[in-house]
Order: structure tokens, then sequence, then C-alpha cells
């Protein structure tokens, strides 16, 4: 027998709100966890946790939860993909704040905005930075990245990414840099915990690694010695997921500060190619997430590998490769 389930409060925010429309999708069922536990093959655990609001469920699981309760399964998978791209803290600022499933839009139900996590996000190059605080804060910083290159091996386990940046300081006194990377889970990623294992390889010491969001990661990097105006400094970093924590379906670089050059090189497994293997440049983040590939595709060298390059890159846009399998999630940094 699963446990009796927690009260929902429904305060408004994303997964909270799919927690309720889950929980009455059961309930107008009629069946128990227990009964929708056999239908499924999921324990009654995994179901009451897809429905206790502590964090959205994967797509697998949704479906499973939907078909046994004999619900409209495409409408909640558009509910599902609009959730994950508002979650998403590299969301443009363009995009909607708000997802009301079709059921309670077309019963004209009161669904309120939803929050998304607050992160800085600039302007775009040419704009008026000091009308935007949040710009200011980045700004303040004083530097901007000349060269990003980035080597992805998808044919080792666990699955790295080893970047190596070339700054550029804006003003004296630089002496730390703070980067960030966005990791969402895979659709089929159950596990408890989401993390992400960074070390720097050359280039200053990492004194600070902290999550502030599930897949939001930030590492703040101590130089050897301040830098002055005009003055270069290259660092390298290894990116490593946990032995078991799926890999992405797409690696995009989303610069949100001046970003000159980018370069990436995929080096995807001989024994298992992708279906598809795409680029994509300057285009907003929920581009990424829509999985359609392109009429012109890459395809990867007789050693599994792909290489992009960018220049001159849009603050706040994404750019890099998506691949289309059966193993679909995201990286970006």
């Amino acid at each position: 027998m699963g446990r009796p389930q927690v009260p929902l409060d429904r305060d408004g925010s994303p997964v909270r709100e799919f927690a309720f429309w889950l929980r009455d999708l059961r309930n107008r069922s009629g069946l128990t966890y227990e009964q929708i536990a056999k239908i499924t093959h999921y324990g009654t655990s995994t179901l009451q946790a897809a429905t206790s609001g502590e964090r959205l469920p994967t797509l697998k699981v949704v479906v499973a939860f939907v078909e046994a309760c004999d619900g409209d399964v495409s409408a909640w998978r558009t509910y599902w993909t609009q959730l994950r791209r508002i979650l998403d803290p590299y969301a443009p600022t363009d995009a909607t704040r708000s997802a009301i499933p079709s059921w309670a839009a077309s019963n004209g139900s009161n669904v309120t905005d939803l929050p998304v996590p607050t992160l800085p996000v600039p302007t775009a190059p040419g704009d008026q930075a000091d009308q935007d605080p949040s710009v200011q804060a980045l700004d303040k910083d004083g530097w901007y990245i000349e060269s990003f290159k980035a080597l992805l091996r998808l044919d080792v386990d666990p699955v790295e990414a080893i970047e190596q940046r070339v700054i550029v300081a804006t003003r004296d006194g630089v002496d730390e840099l703070a980067t960030t990377i966005c990791v969402p889970r895979h659709q089929d990623d159950e596990g408890a915990s989401h993390q992400l294992d960074a070390e720097l390889l050359h280039g200053g010491s990492l004194v600070l690694r902290e999550q502030p969001y599930e897949t939001f990661f930030r590492n703040v990097i101590a130089l050897p010695n301040p830098l002055r105006a005009g003055e270069r400094h290259e660092y390298a970093m290894r990116l490593r997921l946990p032995p078991g924590q799926p890999m992405a379906a797409h690696y995009v670089h989303v610069p949100f500060r001046r970003s000159d050059s980018f370069e990436l090189r995929v080096r995807f497994s001989g024994v298992r190619l992708p279906l598809a293997v795409w680029r994509v440049s300057g285009v907003p983040n929920t581009v990424i997430y829509e999985r359609r590939p392109p009429t012109e595709t890459i395809s990867p060298d007789i050693f599994g590998e792909v290489h992009v390059a960018f220049q001159e890159m849009r603050v706040g846009f994404g750019y890099g490769i998506c691949w289309l399998d059966d193993q679909i999630s995201d990286i970006a940094s």
C-alpha cells in the first residue's frame, strides 16, 4: 500500500500546477495509485512522487500515468514540454512565462502566470546596457570571451566536455571569473540527484562550486594574478556527468556576455551514431527543445566526429549542435 499523499499547496509555480492537474486526472479516473501502478508497472512511490509537486516528473512516467487514467496523451505531452521550457534558466526574456493546459483553457479556468528562475539576461550588442541593472551586474565582471573551444566526447564513459576559453579584461583588477552551465535533466532521468563534476585543468584555481537550481551550475575561478585592461587569460575546464546520468541531445553555447568566437567538436560513439545531427546558429532556446531536424543536417566523419564554428555571436541566443536518437536531453554552457 502507498503512503497517504501529502496535501498539495497550489502556489502557482509550474511544478505545483503540473502536480495539481495530475492529481485531478487521477481523481476523475477513479483509480488508486496501486491500480495505476499495476497498469503502468511503476511503483506507487514513483507515481506519488510525480504528483508531489517537488520536481517535474519525467515524460515517460507522465505518459504512462496519463494513459492509465485514459487522459489525452498528446495534450499532456504539449503541457510537459511547455513547462520544461519555462523551467529552463536560459529561456529568452520574450518566452512565455505561463502554461495553461488545453483542458483548463477550454474550461475558462483561472491559471495565473507562472514564475521562472530569476537570472540576469543582458541585452544584445548595441543596446543600452545602463537601462538594465542585471546587465550592469554582468558588465562589472570586466571581461569578455575572445575565443571558446569545446570538445564533447560521447564515446567515453562518463561523458565529458573539455572547454578552453581565452578571455580579455575590459578593466584593471579582474582577479576572478564566474562561469555558468545549464544541464537539464534527460526526460527518462529518474535519479534523486542531478549533478555535474567540474575540474579546472589550468588557468587558476576553482574556488567555488554551487548549484543554485537543479539544472544550473556556477563555478568561480580565482586567477593567478589580477588582469589589466586589454590583457588576455586562458583557462580550461573538464566537465563530466556522473556515471549513470543520461547525457543531453544537444550542446549549445548561449553567451550572456560578448563572445567573439566559438568552435565545437563532438565525437559520437562509432558503435551508435545518432539518427540526425544539425547545426543551430543564433536561435532562441525554445527552438532547441523542438527536436525537429531541419532540411540540412550534418554527417559525422568516419571517426564519428562533427565540427562547427561561429563568430560574433548574439547575446542570449544559442549556437552549437543538436542530435536525434532515442536518448533525448541537453547540456548548455
